[in-house]
């Protein structure tokens, strides 16, 4: 009955803040505009928009497009289903996990110069000696400074080329991507942690990018946790005292789907 009490009002805090005006308060924009120069894993549907309509009517004037897309690309939230059978679909996520409290820890410094750093337990443990525990309910973000390579696809990506040919198979294979990520130990800890709803970071993948076997997926998403992908630049924010609203698009079944992430700083 307490722990329940304390998660409501936990709740209740977040939506006074977010609904109470305040001329101090100021709301960043961690989302990456949808359009063709937009981010995609090689050989997903890349975004595109083409016009319907696009003119003058007798009174009025008209536009109107149709878009497609990947449901993974940009930045989205991953479902838990999209690697867990029976997990939540992007519909079916309770809507008071996307306002929460969100938590930052900045891994920067090591990521830039080992592209294939990951969060681990230590940096769990130290955030949690300065700051306490996380808060129910808490989206955490992981720095790694990536989101400064947006533009440059081999760079935010890691590898030289977008495909390989397997020259015995003939085959065209994906290549091992080179970007920071969340190791499978912290994913561990985070998956175990009842405050902790959903993880969000900066690079294509909360795997590392030479990951081929994806077990922070599976792991935070067997305990129905989301995902964050292609967040923006989080430099602005604060390792806690901020609120998070990650907005997905409610696509029924959806594995995945364009999401729009704002922080208000505290």
């Amino acid at each position: 009955m307490a722990a329940s009490l304390y998660v409501s009002w936990a709740l209740i805090g977040c939506w006074a803040l977010l609904m109470t005006p305040s001329e101090a308060a100021e709301w960043i924009d961690l989302s990456y505009t949808f359009d063709r120069t937009t981010q995609y894993w090689p050989g997903f549907l890349p975004f595109n928009l083409s016009v319907v309509f696009k003119g003058q009517k007798d009174t009025f004037w008209l536009e109107t497009h149709n878009f497609e897309a990947s449901e993974h690309g940009g930045t989205h939230m991953d479902a838990p289903s999209h690697f867990w059978k029976g997990g939540w679909t992007l519909d079916q996520i309770p809507a008071d996990r996307f306002v929460a409290h969100a938590a930052l820890i900045d891994i920067e410094a090591r990521s830039q110069k080992d592209p294939d750093s990951i969060l681990t337990p230590d940096d769990l443990d130290e955030w949690k000696s300065q700051y306490g525990s996380f808060k129910h309910p808490t989206i955490l973000l992981v720095r790694t400074g990536n989101a400064k390579y947006w533009t440059d696809r081999a760079r935010y990506f890691g590898y030289e080329n977008d495909t390989v040919v397997d020259t015995e198979s003939n085959e065209i294979q994906t290549p091992t991507f080179h970007f920071p990520g969340i190791g499978a130990e912290a994913a561990r800890l985070l998956a175990d942690d009842p405050a902790v709803v959903g993880v969000g970071i900066d690079t294509p993948s909360i795997d590392p990018g030479n990951s081929k076997t994806f077990p922070t997926h599976v792991t935070l998403f067997s305990a129905n946790k989301f995902g964050l992908e292609h967040v923006g630049d989080m430099s602005r924010v604060p390792a806690t005292g901020a609120t998070i609203l990650a907005l997905p698009m409610k696509i029924g079944g959806g594995s995945g789907g364009p999401c729009r992430v704002l922080v208000r700083l505290p």
